[in-house]
């Protein structure tokens, strides 16, 4: 034992006699000239060391150094390409005897890095490796050398690196050119041993800025090296951090992974939270949350995402409502050399809206989308803010005064400003929605069924089909956003639907009930709510039955009438304003902001009504006469007293505005224009002249007087 222990000693004696040997023996500082020669040598740069070069015998035998810099070429902004205020390394001496070369940590403090590109285009890295091939002999006439990674009796050399730390290392990159500037602040970074093929532990916190972009890092995670980079892996990495622009904050977001290499699926998490807008109450902010599996294969063009679930909290101003959730889940696989992008079990949701279904995403200067999407429930109105829910509910046309009404007071003007659809040229679109309802403008829609187009700034409306107010809509159309402002064709067709809740929903108007179909063919330029009345041209064709003109009783005017022509009073008995009509057809032709019709039919019990006028769509005024006819006795609509109106046009005139419309009886035109009122009238007065003349009635003269007066009449 006693042996041992002196052989140990002695060693120990011996190691400490060599370490003071080589400290007194040999000074690291005589190998600054040389070291700045081979430097210059290779790159043509500058090796400054200010510090002095040290032993280092704790933790291990190495040398350590201060101050050292690369100068940079005269004519650049900072006079360093690279600058540390200090490093350490070690080498184990021991395992040199057997070819491996054991370097210890390496820690550099206070690196900073600093490269430049100026305006005329030259770097401050260039020209950083000399070209010395010019002055390399002709192949055979030297032997080669010796291989660096072979000794002398040709074993290679095994090279292990205990690890790499960085202390407040700094860097600026800078382009001239384009006038941008990165900074990295700091950087701190801990890189375990670097073996190919075993797990390494790297850590990394990192504080800079990219333009008016500040991030700040930090993160985690084990790093397996292979020979091929591909073959690389990191495992248990954890990320997370902060971005900061003048009007978008990423306060924190995070970043975990089971697993990430080549090849292989990985589990990863995110999350985020952050803000977009300034001061106290941003414009937006919200939280992203979410689980998905990817995979990216080795020759890095097909990426796989599957079981991909995310779901983000939104609030603010910027949203249509105060406060938003959405959700996204499905499958995606991304063909990089193809710019393909294959979208299948998609699910998407916003509050209560959900949308499934598959797409595609080719990518270009003008990316195109494909999708087939369905949905059970979307109320747009929800989203986009209910129309006209600040105005006053229109009075009810059944009760209305026939008295004239004017517009009402503080209406806003109709705007003249055109949407701007530059949006609509920076995608292509191709694709169909299905949804079981749909909310709009206060109507609701059902078996909806839309299938669209967009090209190049032209949307094309192939099919829309839905189900309303008990009948059923077709259309198809349009826009045209290539040129300013835009123009537009539409063709619609509603079949057997009830006109009285769309009148009321649509335009706040009760005029008309009945069921029926419409049919609008209009083309027009402009979008604005100017330009759309007053620059829509086309036609509008209308045929109701079983339904009701309210606002109107003809067969009360009817009797007016009758107490005009007789002299008598009309007795006030208060009745609905409302007249009941089998079938109503009309009409309209569109043109220079004017809806004009002259074919408007209405059978009503009793009553036959022809009717023609216009409305002018900008002031939403009215101005239409309709002639009214007694065609057969019916006591529900007058009675005998009717009766002794057969055959008498009885005019009506609808003045007035669109919300509040006057109905009143047009005297001048009732004496006019009615052959048969003269007939009668004409046979009254001679009747009383004669009881009242005699047989002077029949004198030429008087006659001339009678007719005379007659005429006068009926002017």
């Amino acid at each position: 034992m006693k042996k041992i222990i002196y052989i140990l000693l002695g060693l120990a004696l011996a190691a400490l006699i060599a370490i003071a040997a080589l400290v007194s023996l040999i000074d690291p500082n005589q190998f600054k000239p040389q070291l700045a020669e081979q430097v210059k040598k290779n790159t043509g740069r500058e090796l400054v060391m200010e510090g002095d070069i040290g032993w280092r015998f704790w933790p291990s035998l190495g040398l350590s150094l201060e101050k050292v810099a690369l100068r940079n070429p005269a004519g650049f902004a900072e006079p360093d390409l690279i600058r540390v205020e200090r490093g350490d390394a070690s080498v184990a001496l021991l395992p040199l005897l057997s070819h491996r070369l054991e370097i210890g940590e390496i820690t550099l403090a206070g690196a900073h890095l600093f490269i430049q590109t100026r305006a005329d285009g030259r770097s401050n890295l260039q020209d950083l490796v000399l070209d010395r091939s010019k002055n390399v002999p002709p192949a055979g006439d030297t032997p080669a050398p010796a291989s660096p990674a072979t000794g002398e009796e040709g074993k290679p050399w095994q090279i292990e690196l205990q690890g790499v730390v960085l202390e407040q290392a700094s860097a600026l990159v800078r382009d001239d050119r384009k006038g941008t500037e990165s900074r990295l602040e700091r950087l701190d970074l801990n890189l375990g041993r670097l073996t190919l093929g075993q797990w390494v532990p790297v850590t990394l916190a990192a504080k800079g800025e990219q333009g008016k972009l500040a991030f700040e890092l930090k993160g985690q995670a084990q790093i397996k090296l292979a020979e091929d980079a591909r073959d690389s892996a990191l495992k248990e990495l954890t990320l997370s951090g902060s971005l900061s622009a003048p009007a978008q904050r990423l306060d924190a977001f995070s970043l975990k992974a089971d697993r990430l290499a080549l090849g292989e699926w990985s589990s990863l998490i995110l999350s985020l939270n952050g803000v977009e807008g300034t001061g106290d109450k941003p414009a937006l902010a919200g939280s992203l949350e979410g689980t998905l599996k990817a995979r990216l294969d080795k020759d890095l063009q097909l990426l796989e995402v599957s079981d991909a679930v995310l779901s983000a909290n939104l609030k603010g101003e910027a949203l249509p409502r105060p406060q938003l959730a959405l959700k996204l889940a499905g499958f995606a696989r991304a063909e990089l050399d193809k710019q393909l992008i294959t979208l299948s079990n998609l699910v998407m949701g916003a509050d209560d809206a959900l949308l499934s279904g598959n797409g595609t995403v080719r990518l270009g200067a003008v990316p195109r989308v494909e999708f087939d999407l369905k949905g059970d429930k979307l109320d747009l109105d929800g989203w986009l803010g209910k129309q006209g829910e600040a105005k006053a509910a229109a009075p009810s046309l059944a009760t209305a005064s026939p008295a004239p009404a004017a517009p009402a007071q503080g209406a806003q003007a109709l705007s003249s400003v055109e949407p701007d659809l530059s949006v609509l040229k920076l995608v292509d679109l191709a694709g169909r929605l299905q949804l079981g309802n749909l909310r709009v403008k206060g109507l609701d829609l059902s078996a909806v069924d839309l299938r669209l187009a967009l090209a190049g700034g032209q949307l094309s409306f192939s099919q829309f089909n839905a189900g309303v107010a008990g009948g059923q809509v077709s259309a198809n159309g349009v826009l045209d956003a290539r040129q300013q402002p835009a123009s537009y064709q539409v063709h619609k067709r509603v079949q057997g639907v009830d006109v009285r809740p769309l009148l009321q929903t649509l335009a706040q108007s009760d005029l008309l009930e009945g069921k029926g179909d419409l049919e609008v063919q209009v083309q027009g330029h402009g979008l604005s709510e100017q330009a759309l009345r007053s620059q829509m041209q086309g036609k509008v064709s209308l045929a109701l039955h079983d339904g009701a003109l309210h606002g109107v009783n003809l067969a009360q005017m009817i009797r007016e009438a009758r107490a005009t022509l007789t002299g008598k009073g009309a007795e006030q008995v208060k009745e609905v304003r409302k007249t009941d009509f089998s079938a109503l057809t009309a009409s309209f032709q569109l043109a220079n902001g004017i809806a004009s019709s002259n074919d408007i039919q209405l059978a009503a019990p009793a009553l036959r009504v022809q009717g023609q006028g216009q409305t002018a769509l900008v002031p939403e005024t009215l101005d239409f006469l309709f002639l009214t006819s007694v065609v057969e006795s019916s006591k529900g609509q007058g009675g005998k007293t009717v009766d002794e109106l057969k055959d008498i046009s009885i005019p009506v005139r609808i003045g007035g505005h669109w919300q509040a419309p006057s109905y009143r009886l047009d005297v001048k035109e009732l004496l006019s224009n009615n052959k048969v009122l003269e007939d009668k009238a004409r046979k009254e007065a001679e009747r009383g002249l004669k009881k009242l003349l005699g047989d002077k009635a029949d004198d030429e003269q008087v006659k001339g007087v009678a007719d005379q007066l007659l005429k006068g009449l009926f002017k």
